[in-house]
């Protein structure tokens, strides 16, 4: 349990952040565990040249969910990890699907060789099935099921894999990946090429920017929306959306300028914030705002 602690502090800070906010120990290492297999999938893209080899890594972690679930897991420290997370979670009510781990597996793979997201809807849906699938499970582990909590952890994985997106902007230049979809691309008059070759800020960029931003706010609202009615068991899990709401709120203070330097540095007073947010149960800041 230890790697997934440093793995998850070191690679998804902004999520390790959230996981300290879950009451007992043991739901702690089940978030650890279940974040540290999304930071495992999430980077095969990044460390594989061809996308087969990808493939193969995927295929691994399809493989073996029947052998974490079953307590025989592979020698691996994040298979055993969550293996051990859900041999020492006894209660039925909070036994996770094992279909959502496949969806995301599902998806990553997809998302190996695809170059450009075409439209915002296929950029919405990858959020979905990524980090949409991430808060299904947190939510099951703490025993949350219902219409409402669905429609949050929906909601709130578009608005984070939006925002996730746009805050690796630069990152994503640099590997010649447009990640602005490419019906926004085309709407506002921008170069791929031009714009790998020389990564600055122009107008259209910021107004793809904006664009995209725009439907990540409004998926952040609606997710604000439905915790109103959530037990209080699930406010650690949207506890993640307020690193969502700050980036974007800085976004727009950059007037919407992806490359800004400042989006890439991390916000220190985060953790004071998410603790103020804690205490006053407003994990977005206060629910009126969403109205």
């Amino acid at each position: 349990m230890n790697y997934c602690h440093d793995l998850v502090r070191k690679a998804d800070y902004e999520g390790f952040l959230s996981t300290q906010f879950f009451p007992t120990k043991k739901e702690q290492q089940m978030q650890l565990a279940l974040r540290a297999f999304n930071i495992e999938l999430a980077s095969i893209r990044e460390h594989v040249s061809r996308s087969d080899i990808g493939r193969m890594r995927m295929q691994f972690w399809r493989d073996n969910l029947e052998k974490i679930f079953s307590g025989h897991p592979p020698q691996q420290p994040t298979a055993l990890a969550l293996a051990y997370a859900v041999q020492e979670e006894k209660d039925p009510n909070k036994q996770l699907s094992t279909i959502w781990l496949k969806r995301m597996i599902t998806e990553r793979e997809r998302n190996l060789s695809d170059p450009q997201f075409m439209t915002l809807a296929e950029m919405e849906t990858y959020s979905e099935n990524t980090l949409g699938s991430l808060f299904y499970l947190q939510l099951e582990s703490v025993g949350v099921r219902s219409l409402e909590a669905d429609h949050a952890a929906s909601h709130l994985g578009k608005a984070m894999g939006i925002a996730t997106l746009l805050r690796a902007f630069h990152f994503h230049m640099l590997q010649n990946r447009m990640i602005i979809p490419a019906e926004i691309t085309a709407k506002h008059g921008i170069s791929q090429e031009a714009l790998f070759r020389n990564p600055t800020v122009t107008t259209a960029l910021q107004d793809a920017t904006l664009e995209v931003a725009t439907a990540a706010h409004i998926h952040l609202a609606t997710a604000k929306s439905f915790c109103k009615s959530l037990p209080r068991e699930a406010l650690p899990v949207m506890m993640a959306g307020i690193p969502t709401e700050s980036f974007l709120q800085r976004l727009e203070k950059e007037d919407f300028n992806p490359l800004a330097p400042s989006l890439m540095q991390r916000e220190w007073f985060l953790p004071a914030k998410m603790w103020y947010r804690w205490r006053k149960n407003e994990p977005f800041g206060p629910y009126d705002d969403a109205e």
